[in-house]
């Protein structure tokens, strides 16, 4: 909806002073672009921080006493009528940089901290600053986050929108929970916006070398050439100049170097390599052969050998029956089915 804000706070300032209209003025931006501080007001006007903060807090309050007599009142319940049923849609409870996006932010702002219907919270350590309807809703969507915060370090991985809901048995609407979800520092969407993850998964904010591996490894879903993630490291650092994440171009053998240090991948073929957690196996190819004989604890046949190694290393078909030729290591026993040799 269209309001007149910059009129409705124009008609309420006009009880003050002109100093403290002054200064509620500079310390809302109204008007202006940024806000300024209580130590620059002070200065300006030879007085303490804290005199600044008093004639800020005094101002207020004189208009709070007076809103029933401005002419402007019926245009100011309509604005707070409005904006609490923006509230109530996301469970009473919004991130500010979501709930005020509009060039009119500064003096919906300044409006709402009228209201004794709507609060605000200032950021702290764990949350963005926020609107709310009442302290109970921000109790509320607090023990939300926990739970969420719970639930991914369990999962150890990005859940969507839909999974959470049904793990947590969150009783409201997917857009509810993802206005509860923004307020967090701790978690934010991955890089693709189709989940939700910690913020330090590479999967949501890819900062190192190995975070960007990682991630391309785990968005293709399957082994890809050194080459190739660079290709792909290249295309998300283009992505990722508008943000604060180290993005100049790595040249091939870097991320070669990455890949071969790091204990998260696995070399499954000539520059393939694949996440360790895929199951795949590094060795020889003789070496997987023999892993695998062990693990199933009986003999096998040539194509179930052929098929368990594919698994686990992208390897030529006649390279794995050239190893199971080696006597030297294995046999086959009475059925044609093969085996460890016994020493």
């Amino acid at each position: 909806m269209n309001f007149d804000y910059e009129k409705v706070t124009k008609d309420f300032l006009s009880v003050l002073s002109l100093r403290s209209r002054t200064i509620i003025s500079r310390r809302f931006a109204l008007g202006k672009n940024e806000i300024e501080t209580l130590e620059k007001i002070g200065k300006d006007y030879e007085i303490t921080r804290e005199r600044v903060r008093q004639i800020e807090s005094d101002g207020i309050k004189k208009i709070k006493k007076n809103l029933k007599d401005f002419k402007t009142k019926q245009e100011f319940d309509k604005i707070q009528a409005f904006f609490m049923g923006e509230l109530k849609r996301t469970c009473g409870i919004k991130k500010e940089d979501s709930f005020l996006k509009t060039k009119n932010k500064n003096y919906i702002t300044f409006l709402l901290l009228l209201s004794d219907n709507v609060i605000r919270r200032k950021e702290d350590k764990d949350f963005y600053a926020l609107w709310a309807l009442g302290n109970n809703y921000i109790l509320e969507a607090k023990q939300v986050v926990l739970s969420v915060l719970k639930l991914l370090k369990k999962h150890k991985t990005p859940l969507s929108i839909n999974q959470i809901i049904k793990k947590i048995d969150f009783k409201e609407s997917r857009e509810a929970l993802r206005s509860i979800i923004e307020i967090s520092k701790k978690i934010d969407r991955t890089f693709d916006k189709k989940k939700y993850g910690l913020v330090e998964w590479p999967e949501v904010y890819p900062k190192t070398v190995r975070d960007k591996i990682l991630l391309i490894l785990k968005q293709s879903n399957e082994p890809l050439h050194y080459k190739e993630i660079a290709k792909n490291i290249d295309h998300l650092n283009e992505k990722l100049i508008a943000t604060s994440v180290c993005n100049k171009r790595l040249h091939p053998q870097t991320i070669h170097n990455e890949l071969i240090r790091n204990e998260n991948f696995v070399l499954i073929g000539r520059g393939i390599y694949a996440l360790r957690e895929w199951g795949y196996t590094e060795g020889q190819v003789r070496d997987v052969i023999m892993d695998i004989l062990r693990s199933t604890k009986n003999p096998l046949t040539k194509e179930e050998v052929i098929s368990l190694v594919s698994e686990k290393r992208i390897v030529k078909k006649s390279t794995i029956l050239l190893n199971l030729q080696n006597k030297k290591v294995f046999s086959k026993d009475s059925t044609g089915k093969y085996k460890i040799r016994e020493s």
